[in-house]
């Protein structure tokens, strides 16, 4: 690995204080600086790694909320959107028909409109994730 030399000032007791401990671990104050200099940036470099995953966690425990609110009210749209369907069909049949419709023709025919809501949730998922072709 290819070196370069920097310059840094320190106070005079900051550098008695380096020139000690050198010594006593038998490394002259520029390598003991500079394994104290490398030792300081790899363990910023592995403390901004976990602040990062820390910040994942975060954003993900803070989706997860927004997703359970999400799933919460589509739960409750699609009550709602099944119920306005069953009055409707129900609406349709009496003013056509005069009668409300048999529930096995019901049944079928509520059965035909979550099958094409279903297709068509799939294939908006499949545009939304670019797997469309």
């Amino acid at each position: 690995m290819a070196t370069s030399t920097i310059t840094i000032r320190l106070p005079e007791e900051t550098i008695e204080k380096l020139q000690r401990v050198a010594k006593s671990e038998g490394k002259s104050a520029s390598v003991l600086g500079r394994d104290m200099i490398v030792a300081a940036l790899e363990g910023a470099v592995a403390k901004r790694g976990a602040n990062q995953d820390a910040l994942v966690i975060e954003y993900l425990q803070g989706f997860g909320g927004v997703l359970m609110a999400l799933t919460h009210e589509t739960v409750a749209a699609r009550f709602f959107a099944e119920m306005a369907t069953n009055y409707a069909t129900d609406m349709e049949s009496l003013l056509r028909e005069r009668k409300v419709m048999d529930a096995e023709a019901k049944a079928e025919l509520m059965k035909q409109f979550q099958d094409a809501a279903v297709k068509a949730a799939q294939e908006t998922w499949n545009r939304v994730l670019g797997l469309s072709k």
